[in-house]
């Protein structure tokens, strides 16, 4: 039955997304004219989720007519040359043509208002604030292995043939043991375990039998009932992450699988999890069950081994001065141990940014949107933070004991969409990366300056919850509600030195200044590369400037050449650029660009060579349809 409805599923896609099918018309029409009429009065709308997908429709319907029409009017062109009237014979191209480009691109190009109201800003290196935290205080793990996923996606970025379970489960053992500094995984738990205690006053005991442990993960794009059998390419958790944490728990520290919890209380917890998780691999014939008895919580309870989240007394009281207050659910309430798993993602929210301490946002029964007033006005430097509150509270931040941060795939400019990173070791890969430490200030930090040093551009009040955290506001935060204000520094806040290569541990001022203690793992797998920074693959730009995510690259007027060369240490004597194999400039130092002014022809192969002092070389080419 359901392979019968996949199929059925693909054939109404592909009816839809043929250009001579009249829906693929239908769609296109009515996605541009409701994209138009929302966003044009007000563009925060554009990151909606019905609007993301108003603009992938929208936008692909205006390509084709711009693609098609380009080519008529080279068509014509040609035989407008051999005729006397050329003026009358172009006149109807170009109006079509004009008409179906600019009558469309006020809304699919609409501005960001937060990108106008918080520009780039560059962080101070190594100024460390707060007090370092964990069994290694302010240790900060970066594990990066390229051979975790594929590079060219099959399908959406969750499914099996995408992501390398062995390897995913090698980094977690890997980035575990350098945490502790152990050479085994049961040592390093034991480690772990242990100093969480000790601080906790339970004394110097690792875990005990029967003890819970609940997981937050962050589910936060499936916000409605459908989203339990909605597929789609957002990020959201990842199953292979999760599963190689349940091995790690079960198999290797031997915790029965009935006290352990995966949650996320203001979300469901849809198929295309659920089963990579409970399954040992999936989809397979047979389906072998391997995590039953964990539980998995969620907000609606609806399906099978989902569970609802119950109310506990439990609250969190929010410092905002409106009194606003929160539910805890039972099985964070009655946890022993919580483990965040955060991802590494931009936020459009104010240009902010979504890690540990957001993360906790799941973290209550009642709805999460009471809270956005009081996280924009964080994004004000010196302002309260709600990410504070959760951090500090004893059910939440105070009873995370270990946090992970899933870095395999990364989003650039919201919570939602993956995009693979330019900068050095990536080179136009995804990121790969895991990241551990017991250190909520210290792995968001690390964790913030990868997104920042990719030119995702966080602003610079997204940041001020790390101040507010590692130097918290005197007699300020009180989130039980008990008079007992936060006091002590929930960790350290750092930024790190680009001068460093990025696996140095000198990119961070470490134990000697009290700052973060930045180990990384898998320099032996970075190489060199040349990558165009500047047309990005798969994107639209109107003028030089890139608007949205497409099928295919497309340039619409002049565009700025923006070439990098990654991880070399000889000189470049020179970097050439061609367009069709043609040389048109020859650049010698760096930026490395180009200006890139008009075209004799729409589809073009750029291709970039940077030339080195003993003759070697690098290169790298893209396919361009451009216009103008």
């Amino acid at each position: 039955m359901k392979p019968r409805f996949h199929k059925i599923k693909m054939k109404l896609f592909c009816k839809i997304a043929n250009p001579h099918s009249i829906l693929f018309h239908i769609a296109g029409i009515a996605c541009l004219i409701w994209f138009t009429v929302r966003v044009l009065p007000k563009p925060d709308r554009i990151y909606y989720p019905c609007q993301q997908i108003s603009m992938t429709v929208a936008s692909s319907y205006v390509i084709f007519w711009v693609i098609l029409w380009t080519a008529i009017f080279n068509g014509l062109g040609l035989l407008i040359k051999k005729t006397k009237n050329k003026t009358t014979a172009a006149i109807p191209v170009i109006l079509l043509s004009l008409v179906l480009i600019f009558s469309v691109s006020s809304g699919v190009f609409a501005n960001n208002d937060d990108q106008e109201e918080f520009g780039p800003w560059e962080p101070i290196a190594n100024q460390a604030i707060g007090t370092p935290r964990g069994a290694n205080p302010g240790r900060v793990v970066w594990v990066w292995n390229p051979d975790a996923t594929e590079s060219k996606l099959k399908g959406f970025w969750w499914q099996k043939e995408n992501n390398n379970q062995e390897v995913i489960d090698e980094m977690f053992s890997d980035g575990l043991k350098n945490l502790a500094g152990t050479n085994k995984d049961d040592q390093a738990w034991d480690v772990l375990f242990k100093h969480f205690n000790k601080i906790h006053g339970k004394g110097e005991i690792g875990y005990q039998e029967g003890e819970k442990i609940a997981i937050k993960v962050n589910l936060n794009n499936c916000y409605k009932k459908i989203n339990y059998f909605l597929v789609d390419n957002d990020r959201d958790a990842s199953p292979y992450t999760v599963k190689a944490l349940l091995r790690q728990l079960v198999n290797n520290l031997g915790i029965s699988q009935e006290d352990i919890t995966i949650y996320d209380a203001s979300r469901v917890i849809p198929n295309w999890f659920y089963n990579r998780v409970y399954y040992k691999t999936y989809p397979s014939l047979p389906l072998v069950k391997e995590f039953p008895d964990v539980h998995f919580v969620d907000a609606e309870g609806l399906l099978k081994g989902r569970e609802k989240v119950k109310e506990s007394p439990e609250k969190i009281y929010f410092s905002d001065g409106s009194g606003l207050n929160r539910t805890l659910p039972r099985c964070v309430a009655n946890a022993d141990y919580l483990i965040n798993m955060p991802l590494l993602k931009r936020h459009p929210i104010q240009m902010g940014v979504t890690l540990s301490a957001k993360n906790f946002f799941g973290t209550w029964i009642e709805p999460v949107v009471d809270v956005h007033s009081y996280h924009r006005s964080a994004f004000t430097m010196g302002n309260p933070a709600p990410q504070t509150d959760l951090l500090a509270h004893k059910d939440i931040g105070n009873k995370t004991m270990l946090f992970i941060g899933d870095g395999i795939y990364a989003t650039k400019i919201d919570h939602k969409t993956i995009d693979k990173f330019q900068m050095y070791p990536f080179n136009n890969d995804w990121t790969n990366s895991l990241f551990f430490s017991q250190d909520p200030v210290a792995i968001d930090s690390v964790m913030y300056d990868f997104l920042h040093a990719e030119g995702t551009h966080p602003c610079e009040g997204s940041q001020n919850y790390l101040h507010q955290s590692a130097q918290p506001i005197e007699d300020f935060y009180d989130p039980e509600n008990d008079g007992k204000y936060l006091s002590d520094s929930l960790g350290v806040h750092e930024h790190w030195n680009k001068s460093y290569d990025i696996f140095s541990t000198k990119r961070y001022s470490g134990t000697e200044n009290d700052g973060i203690d930045f180990i990384s793992l898998g320099e032996e797998y970075a190489n060199p590369a040349l990558v165009i920074k500047e047309p990005i693959k798969d994107y639209l730009y109107l003028n030089g400037e890139k608007k949205l995510k497409m099928p295919f690259t497309v340039v619409i007027g002049n565009i700025n050449i923006n070439v990098s060369v990654n991880g070399i240490n000889k000189d470049i004597e020179k970097l050439d650029f061609f367009i069709d194999n043609e040389l048109k400039h020859s650049d010698f130092q760096e930026p490395y660009e180009w200006l890139w002014e008009g075209s004799p022809r729409f589809r073009h192969k750029l291709k970039a060579v940077a030339y080195f002092e003993d003759k070697d070389t690098l290169e790298e080419e893209i396919i361009i349809w451009k216009f103008g």
